[in-house]
């Protein structure tokens, strides 16, 4: 899952906004405050479940252009272009004021988030884009954006270049994995309430 898979994880959970993206970001964990340290274990439970669901290796094991060693990460963006497609299944919430209350709950906690998920906030701020992310030229401009970052962003033209095929392949495994995805996340928090932790 991506950032707005995580982020209506963290709205459905009551969890902070901001620690449930620190998974994505360069952060020690033993200097989190609490709030914060709870979501950033949360997003680490779910990147560990997605990974092993059975549609999470169906759609890595498809034929196409970008090598199956990378599909994950395009998976995860792919995942929450299919959130946003179906949102109306998922949420009782309207996408559009869902969106504003995400960005409302970053802001909130953005002075004690790491440098680049700052700046990632600050874009927020000055252009809500969490919607585009589920526009084909959302998919692009965050596939491309891992791509300048990353130091074996080459590997991702592939998929870039077959990007619809990649975008349809990964709707079926979204149907399957997301309502899993949230049944576990429900169990996951009533365990933390019966331990006072996400530990």
């Amino acid at each position: 899952m991506n950032y707005f898979a995580h982020l209506h994880i963290a709205a459905i959970t009551n969890t902070s906004w901001v620690g449930n993206l620190l998974g994505d970001f360069p952060v020690d964990a033993s200097h989190l405050d609490a709030d914060l340290l709870a979501g950033w274990r949360l997003h680490q439970k779910v990147d560990v479940m997605v990974d092993k669901h059975e549609a999470s290796l169906l759609f890595r094991s498809m034929p196409r252009k970008g090598r199956r060693r990378f599909a994950g990460i395009v998976q995860d963006i792919a995942m929450d272009y299919w959130l946003i497609q179906n949102w109306t299944q998922f949420s009782t919430v309207p996408l559009d004021v869902f969106c504003e209350q995400a960005v409302i709950g970053l802001v909130k906690d953005k002075d004690r988030s790491p440098e680049r998920l700052k700046n990632m906030i600050s874009s927020l701020e000055y252009e809500n884009w969490l919607s585009n992310l589920g526009t084909l030229d959302g998919v692009d401009r965050a596939i491309r954006s891992i791509m300048r970052r990353w130091k074996h962003g080459e590997h991702l033209q592939g998929f870039v270049d077959d990007l619809p095929n990649v975008i349809a392949q990964a709707e079926t495994p979204f149907l399957v994995l997301y309502p899993d995805l949230l049944d576990y996340v429900k169990q996951e928090m009533k365990k933390a309430e019966a331990t006072h932790s996400l530990g």
